[in-house]
């Protein structure tokens, strides 16, 4: 049996929205979900739950989607303001977990 996925709720507004917007793409190109779903290489009803924001979908199957509909470029671009404001060198090369005491 599979896992849960478990996000929060900014997370699952932004898949929901996400979902729509490939939806709507899809639909705008007049592209039966069969058609889409046959070019990205998933079954119809994983488009389905695609569209419908499932956050337990694999990220590569939402990025295939994103492929067949032509909108793959630029998808990977993550808007950091308050990264970009660290200094590269101030960077750490790992993270660590701090300890309580």
């Amino acid at each position: 049996m599979a896992t849960k996925v478990r996000v929060g709720r900014g997370a699952k507004r932004e898949l929901s929205e996400l979902g729509s917007r490939l939806k709507l793409a899809r639909l705008r190109r007049r592209l039966p979900a069969t058609l889409v779903a046959e070019r990205a290489a998933i079954s119809a009803r994983t488009l389905q739950k695609i569209e419908a924001g499932d956050p337990a979908v694999k990220i590569g199957s939402y990025a295939a989607v994103l492929q067949a509909l032509g909108l793959i470029q630029g998808w990977g671009s993550i808007n950091d303001p308050e990264g970009e404001r660290i200094s590269i060198d101030d960077t750490p090369q790992r993270a660590r977990l701090r300890d309580g005491g």
